[in-house]
């Protein structure tokens, strides 16, 4: 009798790109993952955990354009 193994389904959200960037975010989503842990995702698609300064960080390139776009476009 053969067996069948079951993983979970998982995706790495660390993919290199990005950790050297400050990332723009919902507030709401910040003061959730700085309460409780885990995840925010940035506008531009980027997983992080807000656990470092910003103001340390070149702003993410993608995240600015989507920001300057939201604002061209009221």
């Amino acid at each position: 009798m053969s067996t069948t193994q079951i993983r979970p389904e998982t995706s790495d959200t660390r993919t290199g790109e990005g950790d050297d960037h400050a990332h723009f975010a919902r507030r709401e989503e910040i003061v959730r993952a700085s309460i409780e842990g885990g995840r925010v995702t940035a506008l531009c698609g980027y997983k992080f955990e807000p656990v470092r300064d910003p103001q340390r960080f070149p702003v993410c390139p993608r995240c600015k354009e989507l920001v300057d776009l939201a604002e061209e476009f009221g």
